[in-house]
């Protein structure tokens, strides 16, 4: 917070801000499922969700108006940047958690894997580097059959295969991935998910004490 010790809250404000911090936690709550269907890549579980987090946001925005009334617009975002800084955190938190519980599942019942052909692979686009330089980007589409079925999908690769090339791919749940599940992940994103948490518990107790400083609680 950098609203400046001068001020001087009213009843109605300090209420306003413990109803914007409640309205941010529930954002974050709301958020999180969608976070990890998204990182799961499955859009299908995020149910009503988003517009819970909506609701929230809404909420969130409309309890600092009041807040906004006694503080410079430089205070006031740079209020509202830190609280977003939280909330990046705790869902950078969350992504990371579910990456880690995904790759522990993959280790411990890895998927199915079946042989793809591949054809039709051709030069997609080109990635740029901050030298101007880069490399081409490539794809192809994937044949491969599973309980008697056929299926395809068209996939980004590392080189151009002649048609009829032959690929182990894995099948995890409704989604056929080219690489198989590495058990460095594991730790990486373990790593990850525990310095998230950590940041967001080290933000969230130095922006409630500063709050406190400031007079907007306690």
């Amino acid at each position: 917070m950098a609203f400046g010790p001068s001020v001087r809250w009213t009843a109605f404000q300090r209420r306003c801000a413990a109803g914007m911090v409640v309205a941010v936690a529930v954002l974050a709550v709301a958020a999180a499922p969608v976070v990890w269907a998204g990182s799961q890549d499955a859009p299908g579980g995020r149910g009503w969700w988003p517009e819970v987090c909506g609701v929230a946001l809404l909420a969130a925005v409309g309890a600092s108006l009041p807040l906004r009334r006694e503080v410079s617009g430089a205070g006031y975002a740079a209020s509202c940047l830190a609280l977003a800084v939280l909330l990046v955190l705790a869902l950078g938190t969350v992504f990371a958690t579910a990456q880690a519980s995904h790759a522990v599942r993959d280790r411990q019942h890895e998927p199915p894997s079946v042989t793809a052909t591949v054809t039709n692979c051709r030069t997609t686009g080109r990635t740029l580097n901050d030298e101007g330089g880069g490399h081409a980007t490539y794809g192809c589409v994937y044949h491969w059959s599973a309980d008697g079925r056929e299926f395809s999908e068209d996939r980004p690769t590392g080189e151009v295969y002649p048609d009829g090339h032959e690929a182990r791919v894995w099948l995890d749940g409704g989604r056929m991935v080219t690489g198989r599940p590495s058990v460095l992940a594991i730790p990486l994103w373990i790593a990850a998910a525990l310095a998230g948490l950590l940041g967001t518990v080290r933000f969230a107790v130095a922006l409630a004490w500063k709050a406190r400083e400031e007079g907007l609680f306690g």
